[in-house]
């Protein structure tokens, strides 16, 4: 006998039959006509041995079929019990299971791919991952009706949730993001102030917040990027006052005949300059290299407070 992912339609009937013994199989598939039990027995005398793995994930299946219908309202079409998980966000799915039992969390993460339960598992709080962790490797444990069970009551939860898209979650991004729109003035006024009130929201908005400052933090490929939207004269203003190395990484990012204009506008302003005329030119590139992160080019995240290894 094949493995069980190989089994056709038809080796599965044949092995309940086989295994539950005609009679009781008969009771339960009172739907099938005469020339359907015929094709099934023929079917069964083919079959020399099953191996108790199929035997097990076979009947399982049946099972769970039987106790999904159960559990289904009439009319409804039969779906995979954790199937409207899909619908949900992250933060929904957290919220989902933030007051249930790190059986019930194990349960709803399991159903979830790669990706999506290393998020949520880390969402959790510290002592609960790991119980949670332990629970997921133990999920065979719980019987099948009982997985039905608790996935119709999340999923009757899951309908008084409201969508992502009616409420916002706050935090580090949506304040960087308030900060991103003030003028340079307030912005270094009101992260001065959070730095004294709120020192753990400031190492959050770090992760996103972006100045003149992180721009050395990019790709110089990203660099060059926004620089090729900027005038010359904008780099010159908001270079001024910068240490060399700065000077330099940008000046290594524009093509060799943009860089003698550059430092041709450098020159120029020679002498001390408006603060505001610099921290403009300065806002107006952070601006460029904020569009192209909203384009897909890159990931502040991946730059910001990062630790790399050469």
């Amino acid at each position: 006998m094949t493995e069980y992912k190989d089994l056709t339609g038809l080796d599965k009937a044949a092995i309940l039959f086989k295994t539950l013994g005609a009679n009781l199989a008969l009771q339960m598939f009172k739907g099938l006509n005469k020339s359907q039990l015929q094709k099934i027995r023929q079917h069964m005398a083919s079959i020399a041995s099953v191996p108790f793995d199929v035997k097990k994930a076979v009947l399982e299946e049946f099972y769970f079929s039987f106790v999904t219908e159960k559990f289904t309202p009439a009319g409804e079409e039969t779906k995979k019990p954790f199937e409207y998980l899909n619908d949900l966000s992250d933060n929904q799915i957290i919220s989902l299971i933030a007051a249930e039992s790190p059986v019930i969390m194990a349960l709803t993460v399991a159903q979830l791919s790669v990706d999506r339960q290393i998020k949520i598992l880390q969402a959790l709080p510290p002592p609960t991952q790991p119980r949670v962790m332990a629970e997921i490797g133990h999920i065979g444990d719980i019987p099948l009706e009982g997985v039905v069970s608790i996935a119709n009551e999340l999923k009757e939860k899951a309908s008084f949730l409201p969508r992502a898209s009616e409420y916002s979650r706050g935090g580090g991004e949506n304040v960087a993001g308030i900060l991103s729109q003030m003028a340079p003035k307030d912005e270094r006024r009101f992260l001065e102030h959070l730095e004294k009130e709120a020192p753990e929201l400031v190492q959050q908005v770090k992760h996103f917040y972006f100045t003149f400052d992180d721009m050395t933090k990019l790709p110089q490929t990203v660099v060059s990027d926004v620089l090729k939207s900027v005038e010359a004269s904008e780099v010159a203003y908001a270079l001024k006052g910068q240490p060399d190395e700065i000077k330099e990484f940008f000046m290594s990012s524009l093509p060799q005949r943009t860089q003698i204009i550059l430092q041709d506008e450098m020159q120029l302003l020679d002498g001390p300059q408006p603060r505001r005329k610099v921290e403009a030119a300065q806002k107006k590139i952070v601006d460029k290299a904020r569009e192209l992160e909203k384009e897909g080019r890159f990931r502040l995240e991946d730059f910001m407070d990062a630790d790399f290894i050469e």
